[in-house]
């Protein structure tokens, strides 16, 4: 019998358990290192959804959807079970006619695997190389053609030194199982890490010209793996793109004008030697409306030459974002382009409250309105440094500060402020 509870009781419960938000994993600034997505968390949210589902018929009509949201595949995963109970499902529902398949609740997909033994109770000890690809990778294909509403796929590969080797390939029919099933209803590509081992560049390409409705092509992996960004396919909704790469030089083949009729922010991390960058902004610039600069571990403080290209480039620019590793790696913003809003993300906010100010005192800009830490809780671990002598450097600033969520900082206290709501 159902437990006693509203419907909207229930569910507000069993949001406790919901998996996390992963919106700002997957939007700039990018992970550098590992899986970028919270994997844990997200295993740990699908445990209790399980546990949830098996009080009663009311509450498993509930987590089922949620439950099956998020399929986040890593080495421990029994893909195997997954699959046949996806399959199993599906033959169910095509008999029945009266539910869906399991499958078709799943709006993202996370592959996270790897082709290194772990050292884990979870791990098949002495298990020959072969047989542990074959059972990390052989069945992808399988589970893709299980999920036909997929809308975010996110692909975060590690594998062991090539020492100069072309990358693996262990995906066999993946790419074109989620080309054929999944293509038509995919919203957003995440290629974090290493997609080559599941996707060729021909199969990355077949895929993106079979994607209508693809918003974002976002992660650490999309230069090395798409190449120079306007030889793109036609991408009529691309809305959001990561333009990030080591190396890589471009010859114009394949640039096409209008490839990406809407596009509007881009985020970029690239090397010094490649041309890709200012491809981009020479053919799209004038449409753009936001750039997010990563500026982390660069060893470019001035990075004069992109804030160059900007104003070069970008004459309807409104929003401006940098990510730096911390507050004494703030760059020289000259020339600054004409933005109203600057938004800093840091690796490390290890800075009191008037060195931050002093900082943000070196800004000289007519047009700039907002400057926004996007750190949640920077001034709230210096509560104590927080006083109105800090905040001096920006009395004559014409700029607001506010905080991730939009609010304005500035000291206690019931000091004026001026007509921009500063000190």
């Amino acid at each position: 019998m159902p437990l006693p509870f509203p419907v909207e009781i229930v569910e507000y419960i069993l949001d406790f358990a919901d998996y996390p938000d992963l919106t700002s994993y997957l939007s700039p600034p990018y992970h550098l290192f590992d899986h970028d997505l919270p994997l844990p968390a997200i295993h740990l949210s699908a445990r209790e959804l399980f546990s949830c589902a098996l009080v009663c018929k009311q509450w498993n009509t509930i987590c089922t959807p949620r439950l099956y949201r998020i399929l986040a595949i890593s080495d421990s995963t029994a893909i195997d079970t997954l699959i046949l109970t996806l399959e199993h499902s599906r033959t169910t529902a095509t008999i029945s006619g009266k539910i869906l398949p399991l499958g078709s609740l799943t709006r993202h997909l996370i592959i996270a695997l790897s082709d290194s033994p772990l050292d884990s109770k979870n791990e098949r000890f002495g298990e020959r190389f072969g047989t542990r690809i074959l059972r990390r990778f052989g069945n992808l294909g399988r589970l893709a053609r299980c999920l036909p509403h997929l809308q975010n796929l996110s692909i975060s590969i590690s594998t062991q030194d090539m020492w100069g080797l072309p990358p693996p390939h262990y995906g066999k029919d993946f790419a074109a199982a989620v080309t054929q099933t999944s293509a038509h209803s995919l919203l957003k590509l995440h290629l974090q890490r290493e997609p080559f081992v599941l996707f060729s560049r021909r199969e990355l390409r077949t895929l993106l010209e079979s994607t209508p409705n693809l918003v974002a092509i976002t992660g650490a992996s999309v230069g090395d793996t798409i190449g120079c960004p306007v030889a793109l396919p036609y991408l009529p909704k691309l809305k959001y793109l990561a333009v990030n790469d080591v190396m890589g030089y471009c010859d114009r083949n394949g640039h096409e004008d209008n490839r990406t009729p809407v596009l509007e922010y881009i985020h970029i991390r690239q090397h010094h030697l490649t041309n890709y960058c200012a491809h981009l902004l020479s053919a799209q610039g004038a449409r753009l409306r936001t750039v997010s600069l990563d500026l982390r571990l660069t060893g470019d403080p001035n990075c004069s030459d992109r804030l160059s290209m900007l104003n070069n480039f970008c004459p309807n620019l409104s929003h401006l974002e940098i990510s730096i590793d911390d507050w004494a790696s703030f760059p020289r913003l000259e020339p600054l382009p004409p933005v109203e809003r600057l938004g800093v993300r840091l690796r490390f906010g290890n800075s009191d409250v008037a060195t931050i100010c002093n900082i943000l005192a070196t800004i000289q800009s007519s047009s700039l309105e907002v400057v926004q830490l996007m750190n949640p809780g920077m001034f709230e671990r210096f509560a104590s440094d927080n006083v109105e002598s800090a905040w001096e450097p920006l009395v004559f600033r014409t700029f607001r500060v506010v905080d991730c969520d939009g609010r304005k900082l500035g000291p206690p206290g019931p000091r004026a402020m001026n007509q921009k709501g500063v000190l």
